[in-house]
């Protein structure tokens, strides 16, 4: 029988409420959306919102309200342009927003999918790509939306792509790797992982980008570093190798599912069974792994920490390189801690059932929240004090921190 946080995560697109659908929109439906709605209530509680690494600027429904027991999980990231004050998101309802930082809206179009995939941002050329649940990608004009080329890779992507000066690289959730032409979108590469027999879980690892290498994790365990000028492998780590139970392999989920993080010459990973990995990145050699740490299911790092997130473990800071425990958050949360990011000191961690939740690097404690009824599947975008979030049920926040 798999366990509640596999059960959690392997399903796709509904999350069942046990509450009732309470939230109270600070939107009306139109414009930039209410300013000064105390967010603190939903809860139910005295707590507020607006800590003082957090304050709620406004929040506009994507999607039209869910009138029943389910609501559906939105995953989609938001692309920010600080530089032009202007924001991009996408939903399940196969609509792409570009939002003044305000809130207003400047332009609005409809693709042929649900939109899971955080857009990809060139603000100097205003180009803007956009990847599509049915494996469409289209590369659009940033400033009007208007269509540039559209190209179908033929699985879903849920993660956002990296660019270069002529490639736009992107992983689908069926262990693609592409790289695109910028201009017309022709395929100038493609890696393909040969799948697995046995369950997998839902989402799929995103693309990190080191000098002249792509890595990514895959589903059927492995970590993979590839050459970005012709798709090459460089070298390949299979975390099922370190199983205790090799049987566990055919049963299936040993994914991995972290997108990596680099630390100087070291990359770490999370494999869902075979835990945490800490490698070389020029060669992939294992320098630390630890075996304790599985169902991982998001990493943040800098120089000196890394932070994990697992329905089974909380939240989990290490120091670097020893992976020394710094602090853990283990209890408290709403469903369970799903994707976390880390800006300059703040770590923001989303909670599944519950709220954004923004932490101090240093030692764990709370500077802040944004509590929703509905929860968070799609991970934070925060750069220059700006942060925006889509929640589940469909509604986008954007805050300052």
């Amino acid at each position: 029988m798999m366990s509640g946080h596999i059960v959690m995560r392997a399903v796709r697109r509904l999350v069942h409420l046990g509450v009732a659908s309470a939230l109270v929109l600070a939107a009306d439906g139109c414009g930039a959306g209410s300013v000064g709605v105390d967010y603190g209530h939903y809860d139910k509680t005295s707590r507020a919102t607006a800590g003082p690494s957090m304050r709620v600027r406004w929040a506009k429904p994507l999607a039209a309200e869910f009138g029943g027991a389910y609501v559906p999980v939105e995953r989609g990231g938001v692309a920010i342009d600080p530089v032009h004050d202007r924001l991009f998101i996408g939903s399940s309802e196969r609509e792409l927003w570009a939002l003044e930082r305000t809130g207003r809206e400047l332009w609005k179009r409809r693709f042929d999918a649900a939109i899971d995939a955080e857009p990809t941002l060139d603000v100097r050329r205003d180009e803007l790509y956009v990847a599509t649940a049915s494996g469409r990608v289209h590369g659009v004009s940033a400033s009007d939306g208007q269509s540039r080329f559209e190209v179908d890779l033929g699985a879903s992507i849920s993660q956002p792509g990296i660019l270069s000066e002529d490639a736009l690289y992107l992983v689908t959730d069926a262990d693609g790797v592409f790289a695109l032409s910028r201009k017309d979108g022709s395929t100038l590469w493609r890696y393909q992982r040969e799948p697995r027999a046995g369950l997998k879980i839902t989402g799929h690892a995103g693309l990190l980008s080191s000098a002249q290498r792509l890595l990514t994790g895959f589903s059927d365990g492995s970590i993979v570093a590839l050459d970005k000028g012709d798709g090459r492998v460089l070298w390949t780590v299979d975390t099922t190798l370190d199983l205790e139970d090799s049987a566990q392999a055919e049963i299936g989920f040993v994914d991995v599912d972290t997108t990596p993080v680099q630390a100087g010459d070291t990359v770490y990973a999370a494999s869902f069974l075979a835990g945490l990995y800490a490698l070389n990145i020029h060669d992939g050699s294992t320098i630390v792994r630890n075996a304790e740490l599985r169902g991982v299911t998001s990493l943040a790092g800098d120089e000196r920490t890394i932070t994990l997130v697992s329905a089974e473990h909380g939240v989990r800071c290490y120091d670097l390189p020893g992976l020394t425990p710094r602090w853990v958050r283990a209890q408290g949360f709403r469903g369970a801690p799903n994707n976390v990011r880390l800006k300059d000191r703040t770590l923001f961690v989303t909670e599944s059932r519950g709220a954004l939740l923004a932490l101090a690097i240093a030692d764990g404690r709370e500077l802040g929240r944004l509590q929703t009824e509905h929860g968070f599947a799609a991970a934070p975008s925060v750069t220059q004090g700006q942060g925006a979030i889509l929640g589940n049920a469909g509604t986008l926040y954007a805050f300052d921190y």
